[in-house]
C-alpha cells in the first residue's frame, strides 16, 4: 500500500493544517460567543475552516484546491496533488462510514444512516482501475462484486463532470478527522475508496503526526454545547456534486 500513501513530509504538513484549521474555528467560535447573543449556527462552519487552512498551505505541497458543491447548498473543497494527480477530500469522521462510504452515519442516539452520499461513490470511480486485491488482502478481506447500491443518478451536466474527473485524476482519497470526548482532534485517517464494494480501505493512520491539539477549559466550554445538542452538520446530508472554477 506504500504507493498510495502521501510522502512523510506532506503527511505532517496536511495534518498540521487540519489541526490549525480546527483551532482557527475555535477562535472564531470564542469571538462569536463573546459578541453574539446566539451563535450555535457557527457549529456548521468547522469543515470550512479546516479546508481553508489546507488550501492556505497548498503552495508548499503543490496542491490545487477547487470549490465544489455537495447537495444544493453545501460547499466544500477538493484538493488535487499536482505530481501524483491524487484527488482528496477531508471529512468529519463522525459522519463517515468506512464500511459503506457512500452513506453517511448520523451521530444521533440511534446511530442511524443518512442519505446516500452519491458524489462520493461517483468520485470513487476514479479508482476503478486500481488493483485493490493487495489492499483487501492486507485487511484480511475479499472483494464482493454483488453488492447492489441504490444511488441517485446524476444529471447529464454532473455526469459529464464526473466522467472528466475519472480520466483527469489517477486516484481518489479521503482523509477523516475525529473529534474526541475532550473536543480535540485525536485521530486522522487516510482512506482509499473502492467503487466495487463501497468500502473505504484504510491506507494509513496519520494520528502520530497530530500536535498542538490540546484545548483549554475555556475553549471546551464554548465548544461543548454543540457536541451535547442535536445539531447535525449539513455536510452529513450531501447527496450531489457540482464543480466550480479552479483556484490556487
Amino acid at each position: 500500500m506504500e504507493q498510495y500513501k502521501f510522502d512523510a513530509d506532506d503527511r505532517k504538513v496536511i495534518v498540521d493544517a487540519i489541526v490549525e484549521g480546527y483551532r482557527d474555528y475555535i477562535e472564531h467560535r470564542k469571538d462569536r460567543h463573546r459578541n453574539m447573543k446566539i451563535s450555535s449556527a457557527f457549529a456548521w462552519t468547522k469543515g470550512n475552516f479546516i479546508e481553508s487552512k489546507v488550501a492556505d498551505i497548498s503552495g508548499e505541497l503543490n496542491l490545487t484546491s477547487k470549490k465544489a458543491k455537495a447537495g444544493l447548498t453545501w460547499d466544500y473543497l477538493q484538493f488535487i496533488h499536482g505530481d501524483t494527480k491524487k484527488l482528496f477530500l477531508i471529512k468529519n469522521a463522525a459522519y463517515f462510514n468506512e464500511k459503506g462510504f457512500s452513506q453517511a452515519i448520523l451521530p444521533t442516539n440511534n446511530k442511524g444512516h443518512g442519505t446516500r452520499r452519491t458524489y462520493l461513490h461517483e468520485l470513487s470511480k476514479i479508482n476503478q482501475d486500481i488493483e485493490f486485491k493487495t489492499i483487501t488482502q492486507a485487511h484480511g478481506k475479499s472483494i464482493e462484486h454483488n453488492q447492489q447500491l441504490t444511488l441517485f443518478v446524476p444529471d447529464q451536466h454532473v455526469k459529464a463532470d464526473l466522467e472528466r474527473l475519472q480520466t483527469e485524476y489517477h486516484e481518489f482519497h479521503i482523509l477523516t478527522y475525529k473529534i474526541d470526548d475532550a473536543y480535540q482532534i485525536s485521530e486522522i485517517m487516510h482512506y482509499l475508496p473502492n467503487p466495487e464494494d463501497n468500502i473505504a480501505y484504510r491506507i494509513q493512520d496519520l494520528s502520530e503526526y497530530i500536535s498542538g491539539s490540546e484545548l483549554t477549559d475555556e475553549e471546551r466550554e464554548v465548544i461543548a454545547p454543540e457536541q451535547e445538542s442535536d445539531i447535525i452538520d449539513p455536510a452529513a446530508f450531501d447527496i450531489g456534486i457540482f464543480e466550480d472554477e479552479e483556484s490556487k
